[in-house]
């Protein structure tokens, strides 16, 4: 039984790959959006290793970044389909460097996908859902848009931002029975995102070298090295098929964490262990 449209951005790894093949698997239409279609080779095996395969699959190149882009995928898909029940706003990247050495033109690249790509396609989709009274719109967020994380400041920032407008958009949309979740998860190295962040080999105006913060890195990604990405993926499959999702699904020990409302004891914890994790 098909159990609707789904589109979903960054789909050629990690969570978005791992969603489209479990929202395939619950019987969802996917379109599996990413920005280099070269790079679909390792969904089309996942797909198939499924036993699923490309039968209900779309694959369809989308850079959250471009405007005309994205109008022109929202158009073609209810043109073909009539609907998008779900969207789910996966794509982003992960900007490294301390605050003082990322500059104003990085900032803004780090928000232009983040954040405004998925406010964009959000918007382009909105006024179908809320025509029809109905939708899903799922923020995949992050654990740092909860909490700051040295060396993470625009990323951090940009998920910050990504909550807030999430929850008003949400209180907004509720009247037309289009519910706005944000999935935030932890720490999945699994899922190569610190691999894809790329290494920034300037030194820092802190006088730590490169080095020194991949040394910390390689002890986060230790840390979490077994925790397995497919939970967000089921997580987003959940809220998809739910009638009426919460706002916030936070997944993995270390998100279930930051969701807590913390005190200035745990503060004053949470701050010691950022500044020794990241201690030479």
């Amino acid at each position: 039984m098909q159990r609707g449209t789904a589109l979903v951005t960054g789909s050629s790894s990690g969570f978005g790959l791992l969603t489209c093949v479990e929202l395939v698997a619950r019987g969802f239409r996917v379109w599996a959006s990413m920005r280099d279609l070269d790079r679909a080779g390792p969904l089309r095996s996942a797909l198939e290793a499924s036993g699923f395969g490309l039968a209900r699959v779309e694959l369809v190149a989308l850079d959250v970044t471009d405007a005309e882009q994205s109008d022109a995928l929202v158009e073609q898909i209810l043109d073909r389909d009539g609907a998008v029940d779900v969207l789910v706003n996966n794509a982003g990247v992960m900007l490294t460097g301390f605050a003082e050495d990322i500059d104003e033109a990085q900032l803004r690249g780090q928000f232009e996908t983040n954040f405004f790509g998925l406010v964009r396609l959000t918007r382009a989709l909105l006024p179908a859902m809320r025509e029809r009274r109905y939708g899903k719109v799922i923020n995949v967020s992050s654990v740092s848009g909860r909490r700051g994380l040295p060396d993470h400041s625009a990323y951090c920032a940009s998920k910050f931002a990504v909550e807030g407008w999430s929850e008003a958009l949400r209180y907004e949309m509720i009247p037309y029975n289009v519910f706005v979740a944000l999935v935030e998860p932890g720490m999945f190295p699994a899922t190569g995102i610190f691999e894809r962040s790329g290494p920034d080999l300037r030194e820092s105006v802190h006088g730590k070298s490169r080095a020194s913060l991949a040394a910390a890195k390689a002890r986060v990604q230790r840390w979490f090295a077994n925790a397995d990405p497919r939970k967000v993926a089921e997580v987003v499959a959940a809220i998809a098929l739910a009638d009426a999702p919460r706002l916030r699904h936070p997944v993995g020990v270390d998100a279930w964490g930051s969701a807590l409302s913390l005190g200035p004891v745990v503060q004053a914890w949470w701050e010691q262990a950022m500044v020794q994790v990241f201690r030479e």
